[in-house]
């Protein structure tokens, strides 16, 4: 299987949020901070599908919480543009940096950029209790 087609598979079971075939595909062997052509990492696909218990699982089996895509957006800012509440407090426990410039704006303009259901006093509270401005 070519590093394309493993990370596509990668990426439809965290979409569908299958996390027992993840975890048959971490403990095959599947390196969890493959990137695809744009540089995205599974752990940043689980932040933007709002999967919380993936986003767990990845960072206890070694995800790089401070990977960055092409776009300078990492696992922390598609959390934040989702509003994920729960995913931004586990990746900040964790240890993500609050200084990425995803698409070359601050987190907290990029948070500001999802849709109305997405945007919340949470989890602007949440970056902004890290430090992010």
């Amino acid at each position: 299987m070519s590093k394309t087609d493993t990370f596509d598979a990668f990426h439809e079971l965290i979409k569908k949020g299958d996390i027992i075939a993840i975890r048959d595909l971490v403990e095959s062997g599947m390196d969890v901070n493959i990137r695809n052509r744009f540089e995205w990492t599974p752990l940043m696909v689980a932040a933007n599908e709002g999967h919380g218990p993936i986003v767990e699982y990845l960072i206890s089996k070694g995800a790089d919480v401070a990977a960055v895509n092409k776009f300078g957006a990492s696992a922390l800012a598609y959390a934040a543009l989702r509003g994920e509440c729960r995913a931004i407090q586990m990746l900040l426990d964790a240890g993500a940096p609050i200084d990425v410039q995803p698409h070359g704006v601050s987190l907290l303009e990029f948070a500001g950029w999802g849709d109305g259901r997405f945007v919340t006093d949470r989890h602007f509270a949440l970056l902004r209790s890290a430090g992010a401005v």
